[in-house]
């Protein structure tokens, strides 16, 4: 199977990750609330840390820096340890390397971003386990991340960094398009 990737958008347009035919939208509302999109209802896409493809190793990276952010401050500020915080227990889980988030907007919605050897994968899911309104049972997935009274507090906030470093990213890649996974080799000049 070819393993294709591919990441374009833009900090207004929102983002689309795909790779191998699978994909998933990233975008931002005008409330600043930043959501994450599947249209089936289990989504798993692995970013691999040692692809040779520019778009996917940098990609991996933005992902591998909001994983980072949110677990440092997680231990750092306590609130692993505290037993009177109010985040949902699952959110780490730092024995499997993994973030759930669920939705905002409805907790059968979740995102979840697991380290797995060299890869990370993104899954979006729809688990009707935490459903409260069984009306809605739409294949799609739909994960909010809230900036204004969210239950994770201000865990948002490094999501919004993750927004503006993947505009970084896209807008670098339209202006320089990488190559597609291939070395270019130099000519070199041999003096006599």
């Amino acid at each position: 199977m070819e393993n294709r990737f591919r990441i374009e958008g833009d900090f207004d347009d929102g983002f689309l990750i795909e790779k191998d035919g699978v994909h998933f939208s990233i975008d931002k509302r005008v409330d600043g609330d930043i959501w994450f999109r599947s249209s089936s209802d289990v989504l798993e896409l692995p970013i691999n840390g040692f692809a040779r493809e520019e778009e996917e190793y940098e990609t991996f990276q933005v992902f591998e820096d909001l994983m980072k952010l949110i677990i440092g401050r997680y231990y750092l500020s306590g609130d692993a340890k505290s037993q009177y915080n109010c985040l949902p227990k699952d959110f780490i889980n730092s024995d499997q390397k993994a973030i759930t988030w669920h939705s905002d907007s409805g907790r059968e919605d979740i995102l979840k971003m697991q380290l797995k050897g060299n890869d990370i994968f993104i899954s979006l899911i729809k688990d009707m386990r935490y459903a409260v309104d069984s009306a809605r049972h739409d294949k799609s997935v739909r994960v909010r991340i809230r900036t204004s009274g969210s239950e994770y507090g201000y865990y948002y906030q490094e999501f919004e960094k993750f927004y503006r470093e993947l505009s970084r990213l896209t807008t670098r890649l339209r202006r320089d398009p990488p190559t597609m996974g291939t070395v270019q080799k130099q000519k070199t000049t041999q003096t006599p």
